[in-house]
């Protein structure tokens, strides 16, 4: 993800505390049996989603990779007995492979090189396994597109990606692709108010969640 833009560890620290309810309801959307499968992250932040389905989902192993070290290196830490890996990386290592499953919470919109990036997971996955992606900030979500012209000169982002760019880019890689709407139950509201854009409602952010933040799921064909 070279020339993109990538939160600090502070801005990953603090969106990590907001956003477990966000894990949650993926779980909850996915409804797979996580236990005893290998499983990766992409964007790992600190490590919480890991330590999670570590903790929730008796995973056998974990691995995750994030461009900031400091990140990383608290991710680390905070493992402690857990069997989770992690890399201070800006794309997926290529001596990692093997897993059955993917996840990635708003990181695509960061990444300029989308189809490097798809085939990328794509080697990584097992035959069968699946790329389970969040992703609210794309063109049609109107928060988003406030929030992108606000910063995305002086964060280097990329363009606004269409979901059905995205998905294409991900079934030239070789992907079959789902979406859904997450299962979110109560959303946090003061939390996330100042998120964004300054003046968001409570409205805005309940539609956001509740129609315009996505789950993408892309399968690699057994």
């Amino acid at each position: 993800m070279s020339g993109t833009y990538w939160r600090g560890a502070a801005e990953d620290e603090a969106m990590q505390d907001e956003h477990g309810f966000i894990w949650l309801a993926m779980l909850d959307t996915i409804t797979d049996d996580l236990r005893a499968t290998k499983v990766l992250d992409v964007g790992c932040n600190r490590g919480g989603f890991l330590r999670l389905l570590a903790d929730r989902c008796a995973i056998a192993a974990g691995y995750g990779y994030d461009p900031a070290a400091a990140a990383v290196d608290d991710a680390r830490t905070l493992a402690g007995g857990r069997p989770l890996t992690f890399e201070a990386a800006e794309r997926l290592p290529p001596d990692w492979g093997s897993f059955d499953v993917a996840f990635s919470h708003e990181v695509l919109y960061l990444i300029r090189d989308l189809r490097g990036h798809a085939t990328d997971v794509h080697r990584a996955l097992r035959p069968g396994g699946s790329y389970f992606a969040v992703m609210g900030m794309h063109d049609r979500s109107p928060l988003m597109r406030r929030w992108h012209d606000e910063r995305a000169q002086e964060l280097g982002l990329p363009p606004l990606y269409s979901i059905d760019g995205v998905v294409s880019d991900f079934e030239a890689a070789g992907f079959v692709s789902a979406v859904a709407n997450l299962r979110l139950g109560f959303v946090p509201t003061s939390a996330h108010r100042s998120n964004h854009s300054g003046d968001q409602s409570i409205l805005d952010l309940l539609h956001y969640y509740a129609r315009d933040k996505l789950l993408l799921r892309f399968t690699k064909p057994a």
